[in-house]
């Protein structure tokens, strides 16, 4: 994508606002390589809910536990969708702008709780293995399906966010009963969930309570493809408000042509799925800078040592880890003392069980 073509997110463009009523435009646009500012704007997004959850573990969940807790943590946050837009609209001749922020999912609340209460979770392909004298805490209580009113628990999670103001706003859950915009299930999941829907309903909440006016324009980004779902509650409040929308996505590839004439041309070459700079091995993509710059936020808040916490069950060395499986170790691999098996260089390692 041309790097002109991203300074929507720039603060660039004046706007008239045409009166109510009449229809809007919506452009859904796509970024590949990463240019512009688009990922960075994101990557700030993301740092406001990852403070706010290292918030509301060091209130509510002040307890070591297992591994496998951590990681599920780790897991929700990180494939969270991200989601940003800006509101512009003319008061009295002079522009001016509301900044919306989304993180897909439940609230930050009830993601906590879903990781570090209920029951243990299950290990998953590739989760690090409990050694033996590890206890799995069998005493924990069975999951509890009950119905949780995600709009207050929403609420209740604002204590924990800093950051925010008039013009720098979180798009939190909003119930829906006087709104136009109707989330459908795609795939099984409740699109009402997703960052852009999130912040589609919280515009549309400020127009009805007249904290601004129709008539004006947004500009966004969604770290991911949007949904069939976002894009009908798009063109509604576009066409309801006389609101142009401009959201550009992040796909996970680039057109086959496009990609193959960069590893022809010696810029870019291919590790595994990922496209990478051919000389330092970066990610190319924007979709991909912007998942390396989430991974490394959540290791750096969100762990048991930056938290001065241990694992349950194992003494802990003060260091920075992250996740992950530990490798295996292949024929004639291990130390000369006691070819012991060698954790990858990401991934924590664990003491041996003691006699």
């Amino acid at each position: 994508m041309h790097r002109a073509a991203l300074t929507t997110l720039g603060f660039s463009f004046l706007f008239l606002a045409p009166c109510i009523g009449s229809a809007g435009t919506v452009v859904v646009d796509n970024i590949g390589l990463d240019e512009g500012n688009t990922t960075g704007l994101l990557e700030v997004t993301s740092q406001h809910y990852v403070d706010a959850m290292r918030a509301i573990i060091s209130d509510r969940y002040k307890d070591d536990y297992l591994a496998i807790r951590w990681e599920a943590l780790e897991t929700s946050m990180t494939n969270a969708q991200v989601a940003r837009m800006e509101y512009r609209f003319i008061v009295n001749g002079e522009t001016r702008i509301r900044v919306y922020h989304a993180l897909g999912g439940a609230p930050l609340g009830a993601m906590a709780q879903s990781a570090f209460g209920g029951s243990t979770p299950a290990i998953t392909p590739g989760s690090p293995q409990r050694p033996d004298h590890m206890e799995w805490s069998d005493d924990l209580p069975s999951p509890v399906r009950e119905a949780i009113d995600y709009v207050a628990a929403d609420a209740e999670d604002s204590i924990f966010y800093t950051g925010f103001n008039d013009t720098e706003l979180r798009a939190r859950i909003l119930p829906t009963g006087t709104s136009v915009l109707e989330p459908f299930d795609v795939d099984g999941a409740d699109r009402a969930m997703d960052p852009e829907f999130k912040i589609l309903r919280a515009i549309e909440h400020d127009l009805e309570t007249h904290a601004m006016p129709g008539g004006g324009s947004v500009r966004g980004a969604v770290g991911g493809a949007t949904c069939g779902s976002c894009r009908a509650a798009m063109q509604t409040l576009s066409d309801t408000y006389g609101i142009d929308i401009h959201l550009t996505q992040m796909f996970g590839s680039l057109p086959g042509r496009q990609r193959d004439a960069l590893v022809a041309s010696g810029t870019a070459k291919l590790r595994g799925r990922r496209l990478v700079n051919s000389e330092s091995g970066r990610p190319l993509l924007a979709r991909d800078v912007l998942a390396d710059a989430r991974d490394q936020q959540v290791r750096r808040s969100l762990n048991p040592s930056s938290l001065k916490r241990s694992f349950k069950g194992i003494p802990w060395r003060p260091r920075s880890f992250r996740l992950g499986p530990l490798r295996q170790s292949r024929a004639g691999e291990g130390s000369a003392e006691g070819g012991s098996t060698a954790p990858n260089a990401d991934a924590m390692e664990f003491p041996s069980p003691q006699c």
